[in-house]
């Protein structure tokens, strides 16, 4: 039996075809990652932080809003005071009981 042949010489398709590929999909277009935990305070907020702590007899220095060893000292003086670990850090439960979160959660 011959041969036949298709385009240019070509032998034909044979009978089997596999099934069409699907065209990989588009890529959408993806924003950046949103920074995930807190983010560093404002100059702004130091200076409330400062002032808050300031009204409160713990901070003897003029607010200034840069977060220095005078702050944090004042920081850990007001947690150790209210039965926090006085690590210096700003932290939610500190912000609150200086009021300057949101308000506790009553249970």
């Amino acid at each position: 039996m011959p041969v036949q042949k298709g385009k240019a010489g070509q032998a034909p398709k044979s009978a089997s075809k596999k099934p069409a590929r699907k065209p990989p999909a588009k890529k959408r277009a993806t924003k950046p990652p949103a920074r995930r935990g807190q983010q560093r305070p404002t100059p702004e907020r130091y200076r409330e932080i400062e002032e808050a702590l300031a009204a409160r007899g713990y901070f003897s220095n003029q607010p200034s809003g840069q977060w220095n060893a005078g702050a944090v000292e004042a920081l850990r003086n007001f947690q150790a005071n209210h039965n926090l670990a006085p690590t210096g850090r700003l932290d939610a439960l500190s912000l609150i009981l200086l009021g300057l979160g949101p308000a506790p959660q009553k249970r």
